[in-house]
């Protein structure tokens, strides 16, 4: 078990004191106050600055869709806005849902429910992918992580939960009982040949490109051509295959001898995907596993939950809206110019690094160079949503079946359709508190939501905006050079662009920051440093950058350190913070206040931290990579 020196404790075990000072412990110095009188909203699992916005933007826009459907409020003439009011409408309608029971499902149920044996599901594998009812060839599809020492006991419930919805469906005791269990046992199966965590977050390890031949080779029970033939537009010349080890064990997951496993697992994914669609009593019966893995004590509102069904399916539409109504010019022109100060500094810290040949620094200057802003609000939005269609004639289920399938089938259409990196996806509305970099396409997005406070104001100084969305900004800069980003060019292809001899430096230095992460306790649970160590990486040279701009802008350091530890305040429900560790490549948000912190020198003169004080690290402990 790793000791710290840090006082005052780490996670929410720890008793928060007000009197603790900032040299022993950055962030309860700054968030103790906070900590002591912040409350988790019964319907959340957690509460902080990320979250205080999310519930401030959503009541916003929840208060506007009111006025929209109630005309008390113009729609503005934003392209399928109005769709995104219609199913908002739709969604709150709980009279009709709760009329409608479980109808709206019964038809796409007994697709699945009627096939007869193997050659049956074979013979009607590509309506189920283009029906979006539910097929195995998918991301994350255990229902939990059979190695984790809860994992019996949430197994049990989400096979109760199982139970309970089927029966709400209509099916008996006992068939119900027998779909559930022979779901979990197939989700075991799938399980066994599924990364870990850590190998999903390794972006370009996704990157096993087979022939086209070689992958049908892997077949032998399911007419793989002829799913293809039917599912796309052409046959492409190899296929990128995310998990290997799926595909080398394909036919003893799919094959006649465990149809019935297949089968119920086909069934019970159907009915706790689509549950949240149906009356309030679905609704009830479904919220039993998220609440054993997040810890939110009770549903959100009916309104809430209705917003949210129409930001799920026209999110952008939404973001798009938010941004040109509550997102300024003068912002977006301010943030602009930061970003511009941050890539200026991350620009000459390449060109004076100490640990990079010539060869290497000459391509990471041409990377950084390369990268595109997406600031704000996107100009244009996909074409995919002038295809959804909402109808006020259909239940809230059948609209969301139809959305689902057009996403897919656009999808499948985009195959052949050159990329449009002015696009920004739909993971980054512009309402979203968050931010991101893609290295596929080499930029970097800022959405409106982020670009307030905690993280900026235009009434903010200059150095509490670094400390804040600065930080961000060059965090999203570094994953251009963390352990994934690094893998990817300047036009977003995975190419070595690096020399040997830099390419070893660079694991090392990333090695020392799993070394300093790894195994501390927070909240009374274990950390992996393996799990973090992209966004570990990011956080320091987000920081870093964020200080060095601040001192060429003769700001106060003081400050850009205070708001970076203001950011991360929260609270959290002890099941998210289980959660989270398991599975978020993010470090606990006390590390990452603090540990950032420790390696960075600026940090020691700024607040006169003296070897004794909890936040000192000896100076060979601190890391430097960017």
């Amino acid at each position: 078990m790793k000791s710290f020196k840090i006082r005052g404790g780490l996670g929410d075990s720890a008793v928060v004191k007000s009197d603790v000072k900032l040299q022993d412990n950055l962030y309860l110095a700054i968030n103790s106050k906070w900590l002591q009188h912040a409350e988790i909203p019964a319907d959340r699992p957690m509460i902080g600055g990320f979250t205080e916005l999310d519930i401030k933007i959503k009541k916003q826009l929840l208060q506007d869709f009111d006025n929209f459907a109630s005309n008390d409020k113009a729609l503005p003439k934003i392209a399928n806005l109005d769709k995104a009011v219609r199913l908002y409408q739709l969604a709150l309608d709980f009279k009709q849902r709760d009329a409608d029971g479980a109808r709206p499902i019964q038809a796409d149920l007994q697709k699945l429910t009627s096939l007869k044996n193997f050659s049956d599901f074979d013979k009607h594998a590509v309506n189920l992918v283009k029906g979006a009812l539910a097929f195995p060839f998918t991301i994350n599809t255990d229902v939990g992580n059979y190695q984790d020492s809860s994992a019996d006991e949430l197994l049990a419930i989400f096979e109760k939960q199982s139970v309970d919805l089927l029966k709400l469906a209509g099916f008996n005791e006992n068939d119900s009982k027998k779909y559930a269990a022979n779901a979990i046992k197939f989700d075991k199966l799938l399980a066994k040949y599924k990364k870990s965590q850590e190998e999903l977050n390794d972006i370009a390890g996704i990157y096993n490109p087979y022939s086209l031949s070689d992958f049908k080779a892997a077949f032998s029970n399911l007419n793989i051509e002829q799913l293809l033939n039917d599912l796309l537009p052409n046959l492409p010349e190899k296929v990128i295959v995310i998990e290997p080890k799926f595909l080398q064990h394909i036919n003893k997951l799919l094959n006649p001898d465990n149809f019935e496993e297949l089968k119920s697992w086909l069934v019970v994914t159907f009915i706790n995907q689509y549950a949240i669609y149906l009356s309030q009593e679905f609704r009830e019966a479904a919220f039993t596993y998220d609440h054993a893995v997040y810890g939110a004590k009770e549903l959100k509102s009916q309104a809430q939950h209705a917003y949210g069904i129409a930001n799920n399916i026209l999110g952008e539409v939404i973001g798009l809206y938010y941004g040109q109504t509550y997102f300024g010019p003068k912002a977006k022109a301010d943030v602009e110019q930061m970003i511009r100060k941050i890539l200026a500094t991350y620009k000459a810290r390449l060109q004076t690094n100490d640990w990079l040949t010539p060869f290497t620094q000459k391509q990471a200057l041409k990377k950084l160079n390369a990268i595109t802003l997406k600031i704000g609000y996107p100009d244009k939005l996909s074409d995919l949503y002038d295809q959804i269609q909402v109808s006020s004639d259909k239940s809230l289920y059948e609209n969301i079946i139809a959305a689902n399938q057009t996403k897919i089938i656009h999808n499948f259409n985009q195959l052949n359709e050159p990329i449009d990196r002015t696009l920004w996806g739909a993971d980054l509305p512009a309402n979203e508190i968050n931010a991101g970099y893609n290295p596929t396409n080499n930029d970097i997005t800022f959405p409106a939501g982020i670009l307030q406070k905690p993280f900026y104001s235009l009434d903010n100084t200059l150095s509490e905006n670094l400390g804040g969305i600065g930080a961000v900004i060059g965090h999203e800069i570094t994953h251009a050079f963390d352990p994934n980003g690094s893998k990817f060019d300047e036009v977003g292809n995975i190419r070595n662009w690096w020399s040997d001899e830099d390419y070893a430096k660079f694991n090392e230095l990333s090695q020392s920051e799993v070394t300093l992460f790894d195994g501390i306790i927070c909240g009374g649970i274990k950390t992996n440093g393996n799990l973090t160590v992209g966004e570990n990486v990011a956080d320091l040279g987000g920081l870093t950058a964020a200080v060095e701009t601040a001192k060429k802008e003769n700001g106060n350091l003081q400050e850009v350190f205070q708001s970076w530890a203001k950011i991360w305040r929260g609270k959290m429900t002890p099941q998210v913070r289980k959660t989270l560790i398991a599975y978020d490549p993010h470090a606990p948000r006390e590390l990452r206040t603090n540990v950032t912190a420790q390696s960075i020198d600026d940090f020691y003169t700024a607040f006169d931290i003296k070897p004794g004080d909890g936040m000192w690290l000896d100076p060979e402990k601190r890391v430097h990579i960017w």
